[in-house]
């Protein structure tokens, strides 16, 4: 691996704190990849065989119930990785990952990941850090789709779609950056297209956010957060 690599190994959250030597010896294990839109990195049930760290794209994960309808879990960019779960089992991956952004993404056989934190502690401890975050994130998604009625779920969906898309400030615009449909959104809140159609109208109509085919502005945070009140 050469210097620049392990320089963008460096900046995933994960790494950061490692010392070069370490940083020498992760680039060792590490395999770059480079993924096209629409490009699946693994499917659901396929057999685990790496963990992925994103460079740069945006990531897709879901799962696919019973009649075949899709699930949206989550939006990845940047930074993350994934899968989050199932470290130290034999067991396949546990959703799929779709690219919706072409993406560079930075790839670890699960023994040699597995390896990495036994000899780094610290990265163990991160890891369970994001796994802990990920599964509180969840279980909030699921208390809100059976206590929350369709437009508070939305308006707090597109809150934390906004803040995991990069710095967030109040009183201040925000912008989401993944490429949303409305259909995906009425997947996320479970609901359905029309009714997601017609909640945005309304905040549009009230100056909280302006919508395209390519992206969402929230206008002001604040007042948006303030709706949920």
């Amino acid at each position: 691996m050469t210097e620049e690599t392990n320089h963008l190994l460096k900046q995933i959250p994960l790494f950061s704190t490692l010392e070069e030597e370490d940083l020498y010896t992760l680039g060792t294990i590490t395999t770059r990849r480079f993924y096209q839109k629409q490009e699946f990195v693994f499917m659901e049930g396929q057999e685990r065989e790496a963990v992925y760290f994103i460079s740069k794209g945006i990531i897709k994960t879901s799962k696919t119930d019973r009649n075949g309808k899709e699930h949206i879990i989550n939006f990845l960019q940047s930074g993350e990785m994934f899968p989050h779960v199932g470290f130290f089992e034999q067991t396949p991956y546990p959703a799929t990952a779709q690219v919706l952004e072409e993406a560079e993404l930075y790839v670890i056989r699960i023994k040699d990941f597995n390896q990495l934190m036994f000899d780094h502690p610290n990265i163990a401890v991160q890891v369970m850090k994001v796994m802990g975050q990920k599964l509180s994130l969840l279980t909030e998604r699921i208390q809100e789709l059976s206590s929350r009625d369709v437009r508070h779920r939305l308006i707090s969906t597109l809150i934390r779609l906004a803040e995991e898309s990069g710095i967030t400030v109040d009183n201040q615009p925000a912008y989401i950056t993944v490429p949303l449909t409305n259909a995906d959104l009425a997947n996320m809140v479970g609901s359905t297209r029309e009714s997601i159609n017609r909640i945005l109208n309304e905040l549009k109509k009230k100056n909280l956010l302006r919508a395209s085919r390519s992206s969402i502005e929230i206008i002001n945070l604040s007042d948006l957060k303030a709706t949920l009140s």
